[in-house]
């Protein structure tokens, strides 16, 4: 019987209703990295702007999550695209 269910994937309306049922709830203690507080300076307007986290200032800035760690990982000081510097809180 467990060898049935090995492999298979949910379909799009299981995945759905999986999200649904998730929304809300805490997670459980321990579970996942905390959020890294960060902050953005766009230096075309000279606006700072502190986030939550790396997602919500991805989000914000309409850029991907990833491009950001990458900022970080690689100690980078040149702005990214030129227009905004990032630094942790």
């Amino acid at each position: 019987m467990s060898d049935a269910k090995k492999g298979g994937n949910h379909t799009e309306g299981t995945k759905t209703k999986i999200s649904d049922a998730m929304k809300g709830k805490a997670k459980p203690e321990g579970a996942g990295s905390p959020s890294q507080q960060i902050e953005v300076t766009d230096i075309t307007n000279d606006t700072t702007t502190s986030y939550d986290s790396m997602g919500a200032a991805a989000i914000a800035l309409n850029i991907n999550k990833r491009r950001i760690s990458a900022y970080f990982i690689r100690n980078q000081v040149k702005p990214y695209k030129g227009r905004y510097t990032f630094k942790k809180i």
